[in-house]
């Protein structure tokens, strides 16, 4: 089973290995609470943190929403419709 980071409001970052199917919520090992999982490293080659985030990873919007956010609003997309005669 992988391993994956979370965070416990009260206690802080920690690791927890959990099933792929179980990724999203963690267990504190502290005070037992359930927690959100969060993308703290990324691997050198293959994550994808954009495409991550589209999907809904918890902790990859947070990673890079300001960055795709600041992206899209400084490129502008004209729409231009198609004439078909």
């Amino acid at each position: 089973m992988p391993t994956y980071d979370y965070r416990c409001d009260q206690h802080g970052d920690f690791e927890q290995t959990n099933r792929m199917v179980d990724h999203a919520k963690g267990t504190c090992p502290t005070c037992g609470e359930t927690c959100r999982q969060v993308v703290k490293a990324v691997a050198k080659h293959g994550l994808d943190l954009e495409a991550m985030s589209r999907c809904g990873m918890p902790g990859a919007f947070e990673t890079v929403g300001d960055r795709i956010t600041k992206r899209h609003r400084s490129v502008p997309q004209a729409h231009k419709p198609v004439s078909r005669h």
